[in-house]
């Protein structure tokens, strides 16, 4: 049976996530450990069955090779074009880079599986323009270059037993509950070379079930590439590959449905320095599992040369009311103690929080409506002791990065971002709107950057291609930090996939 990953951040990945609230999947998955595995969500091989009982057979389904031991299936074929009229926006774009002007992004491939191995190969090419757009000393670098690379992409191999599985892959992950934003993980940057052990669908025991992975991953920079976490400027910054050792798993009490309750933690070190940590292999590759969550010794931990993030999450899903709770807390470095903790609970911490309703309007049509924020900037226990913006380390210069981009949440360094959406479906067809403010990196500047922006999210199947788009109209004030300095910008993402 094919067991496809469902991209992050795909047309499937949100069908199955409102699919759950409507009470059509198993209310077991947390939705916070992705990519999801079809066959172990689903037993119809085409998750859009859930969207067009009417859809072709010939979707979804594999072919066989080898005398049928051996199956195929052909992924869908997408391109996504973006463009920015006056400056780079927008985030969990993948392999895109922050950008003004056009780009595009291309990708399709094919799913295959002869017994417990699979493979899964997605690459993914991306063209952008990259023309100049108006910077100043805090903000931008001048680029006009044309941008051009090809990326593994979505792409894995497998080898699963029941219900756990080990592998490699290139995939875009997502960790925690967020649906816009994730603190550590989400699908703003390109997808990273990383080995993993996971969980394929909930592990059921005596006391609930438990999802998770663990990975072992290389992250890399880009010289020609501006830096998310510094404003979009250029630094020329040591090129040496960096080892990041990270761990998402979330548990579902048996006593309480629907409660999902979770931690994320990353460590990240250059390669250089792994053996720092000790010679042995779980000090150098397995950190993240077996070093302490608070330093043992303040000067000495700093010696090694690491960095961290962790975050602990709460997902608490209502299907009666078709509507979930989530909330995401997490901290920029670790603690000197548990005395720490403590007394300044809000040192280096970022949040997130939101929920989502679906209001029935008939029985094949309803309203999608969501809220969520996050915050990032640093909070007023700045004012005693100085943590830093999330995303910047002292000891690993580039900071949470891959090729230059934010591994976590993609709306910049020290940003507050609130967003609201209303969105009218009725089987493919879908309408909404996109209100969002984005408050820019606050505490370090005397002008206050702030994006106010309205947004329409339409979509359309026509044949096996399904159109979808978000153009929103961005108003700047302040831009760049610079008094009276207020500028219009257009986002505007469309989409195509086609559906094989």
């Amino acid at each position: 049976m094919l067991a496809q990953s469902i991209q992050v951040g795909s047309l499937s990945d949100e069908v199955a996530r409102t699919m759950q609230l409507m009470g059509k999947l198993d209310s077991s998955i947390s939705f916070t450990v992705r990519p999801l595995q079809t066959n172990f969500i689903i037993s119809n091989p085409c998750i859009y069955s859930f969207v067009d009982s009417n859809i072709s057979r010939s979707i979804g389904q594999s072919r066989q090779f080898l005398n049928r031991k051996g199956s195929f299936y052909f992924l869908p074929i997408s391109l996504v074009q973006q463009f920015n009229s006056h400056h780079p926006y927008g985030w969990n774009d993948g392999s895109m880079i922050a950008a003004n002007g056009y780009q595009a992004l291309i990708a399709g491939g094919i799913y295959s599986s002869i017994g417990p191995l699979s493979v899964q190969l997605k690459p993914e090419f991306v063209y952008a323009s990259n023309p100049d757009y108006e910077i100043n000393g805090a903000y931008g670098s001048y680029n006009a270059v044309i941008y051009q690379k090809l990326f593994s992409g979505q792409s894995n191999i497998s080898l699963s037993a029941g219900p756990i599985a080990t592998g490699i892959s290139t995939e875009n992950l997502w960790w925690g509950p967020g649906r816009n934003s994730s603190l550590l993980m989400s699908n703003n940057a390109p997808g990273f070379l990383h080995g993993f052990f996971r969980s394929n669908k909930p592990l059921k025991t005596a006391i609930g079930s438990f999802e998770w992975q663990l990975i072992g991953a290389e992250l890399t920079a880009n010289d020609n590439l501006a830096y998310e976490n510094r404003n979009l400027k250029k630094a020329s910054l040591p090129q040496d590959s960096r080892y990041l050792n990270a761990y998402v798993i979330s548990y579902h009490p048996k006593w309480v449905p629907g409660l999902f309750l979770g931690m994320t933690r990353g460590i990240q070190v250059y390669q250089k320095d792994m053996s720092l940590s000790g010679n042995s292999f779980l000090n150098k590759y397995l950190p993240v599992i077996f070093k302490p969550l608070q330093k043992q010794n303040a000067q000495g931990d700093d010696t090694l040369r690491t960095d961290q993030l962790a975050s602990f999450f709460l997902r608490w899903v209502l299907p009666k009311s078709r509507t979930e709770f989530y909330i995401e807390y997490g901290f920029n470095d670790y603690g000197q103690n548990v005395r720490d903790y403590l007394q300044a609970p809000t040192h280096s911490a970022a949040y997130l929080a939101g929920f989502k309703t679906i209001l029935p309007i008939s029985d094949s049509s309803y309203i999608d409506i969501g809220f969520e924020l996050i915050q990032l900037s640093q909070t007023p226990d700045y004012l005693v002791r100085n943590a830093g913006n999330w995303y910047v380390h002292s000891e690993v210069l580039q900071g949470y990065t891959h090729q230059n981009q934010i591994l976590g949440a993609g709306a910049g360094l020290g940003c507050n971002v609130q967003t609201a959406s209303a969105t009218w479906v009725k089987g493919w067809k879908q309408l909404g709107i996109l209100l969002e403010r984005v408050e820019r990196d606050p505490q370090y500047h005397q002008y206050k950057w702030i994006d106010l922006s309205i947004g329409i999210l339409p979509q359309y199947k026509y044949g096996n291609m399904v159109f979808s788009g978000k153009f929103q109209f961005i108003n700047s004030t302040q831009y760049a930090w610079e008094k009276d300095s207020n500028r219009f910008n257009l986002h505007a993402r469309i989409s195509v996939q086609y559906l094989l």
